[in-house]
């Protein structure tokens, strides 16, 4: 039987429509907006890209707790994998990764300041605060349970290890993702007794360069759209911090597009400069980790620009390619990982494209 996380879990932490500005009565006359031909059709290729992939079978013997938190990351808590072998037990591959199972002999949760903590490097999270990141997306709730060995605690002492963890200059980026989700209190202390703050985070990540960085500044540019859109959806003033960082984003939105190529990708330079590449995983790296940016970033109004919808045309034709399509599991470590960023830009683009116009269906009689 399939072990699931609990039911309030959510694929993905941008609800339908992002926000439903309607009002009930308005919504109940007003017929309901329906799709463009060319953007239906566009809607069954990217669902049926997402469920070709959703079946690939992931497994704990194969498979490294890297791999899996990328899985995780394209599918939130509709993921699954299997125990031991292809064959195994099907179980949530969030509960696999926060039961610390182990996954091609490595377990993705340590200790770290008295409290249970992703562990960072090869086989484990690329980045720091990535694991939280990814339950954070996925919303999955604080107390939920995380363990190792026979310690049973809950995703919120994640976060406190991630809050104690903060350190002047070190890299937050995708830290602020999770701390965004999870964290009420305006101001904490580390373990130093420096006071810290989301505001502080997104200043240092600021003055950080971010052409540069890891993965090409992606990260950041991801951890500071989550930031602002989290402080908007709890209807908090976008001032100080949060309107520089604002300001940010939404020139490398425009300078984003800029260099995109004519076929609707990235090159492997991302966004340092326009670039292009014969190698299909070099092309999928980048474009899909700009595309999840840009998904996860740009206005409502934004993402049915021919150029958007261009990049998405894009990644459905190399993710439906028979590189990707059949033979997943057997990818590389890297190339898995990027896989799975370009799902997730899907996956976000369904969600905020195309659910909004999906029919509701009606309940059916007791007798029908």
């Amino acid at each position: 039987m399939t072990i699931r996380i609990l039911a309030v879990c959510i694929l993905l932490s941008f609800g339908t429509a992002h926000r439903a500005d309607a009002k009930p009565e308005q919504a109940a006359t007003e017929p309901k907006p329906t799709l463009s031909s060319e953007m239906a059709a566009l809607r069954d290729r990217v669902r049926s890209v997402l469920a070709a992939h959703s079946r690939q079978t992931f497994n704990t013997r194969d498979h490294s707790a890297t791999e899996i938190l990328g899985r995780c990351l394209a599918f939130g808590c509709e993921a699954e994998v299997s125990l031991k072998s292809p064959r195994g037990q099907r179980i949530n591959g969030i509960t696999c990764l926060c039961w610390n199972y182990p996954c091609a002999g490595y377990n993705m949760l340590g200790y770290s300041r008295d409290h249970i903590a992703a562990r960072i490097g090869y086989g484990y999270q690329e980045h720091p605060g990535e694991f939280l990141a990814m339950l954070a997306m996925s919303r999955v709730p604080a107390d939920y349970p995380v363990r190792v060995g026979k310690d049973v605690r809950k995703v919120s002492d994640l976060v406190e290890a991630e809050k104690l963890g903060c350190r002047e200059g070190g890299d937050k980026s995708l830290a602020l993702i999770g701390l965004s989700y999870y964290l009420d209190e305006p101001v904490w202390q580390n373990d130093l007794g420096q006071q810290w703050s989301i505001e502080r985070i997104i200043e240092e990540e600021l003055a950080r360069p971010v052409l540069t960085a890891p993965e090409g500044g992606l990260n950041r540019l991801m951890g500071l759209s989550y930031a602002v859109e989290r402080r908007e959806k709890k209807d908090r003033p976008i001032e100080g911090q949060f309107q520089r960082a604002k300001k940010y984003i939404d020139e490398y939105q425009d300078y984003a597009l800029k260099l995109q190529n004519s076929d609707g990708g990235w090159g492997p330079h991302f966004l340092a400069a326009k670039s292009t590449a014969g190698d299909p995983a070099a092309q999928l790296r980048a474009t899909g980790r700009v595309l999840e940016w840009l998904a996860l970033s740009l206005p409502d109004q934004r993402l049915q620009d021919p150029q958007v919808v261009n990049s998405v045309h894009y990644l459905t034709r190399l993710l439906g390619s028979q590189r990707y399509r059949w033979n997943t599991p057997s990818l590389n470590t890297q190339e898995i990982v990027s896989l799975c960023h370009a799902l997730h830009a899907l996956a976000i683009y369904n969600q905020r494209v195309f659910k909004p116009f999906d029919v509701e269906e009606k309940p059916q009689p007791a007798n029908a």
